[in-house]
């Protein structure tokens, strides 16, 4: 089933969940279609594309934090799976 995210960036990598979803549900952004692998609940971030280990997660227009490991398109991204050097 299709479900809305919000993207308010050209920069950035991720978008978030305006409803939640289940996995097998997809998303659409720039003509891409982005297929959700798990449950993710409201307001939390899928990745918009392949991101791999250290690198740099952009959430309107702003650094928010690194990746832990690989994210494939369409993933949950959290604390799980994502950093941040913000206060530190």
């Amino acid at each position: 089933m299709y479900k809305k995210i919000v993207v308010l960036n050209d920069k950035d990598n991720v978008g978030v969940l305006l409803e939640s979803a289940k996995a097998g549900d997809y998303c659409i952004y720039k003509d891409n279609r982005i297929n959700l692998f798990e449950d993710i609940e409201f307001g939390h971030k899928i990745a918009l594309n392949d991101i791999l280990v250290d690198e740099s997660v952009y959430k309107y227009g702003e650094e928010i934090g690194f990746t832990l490991e690989d994210v494939k398109k369409g993933q949950w991204i959290h604390n799980h799976n994502m950093g941040c050097r913000r206060g530190k």
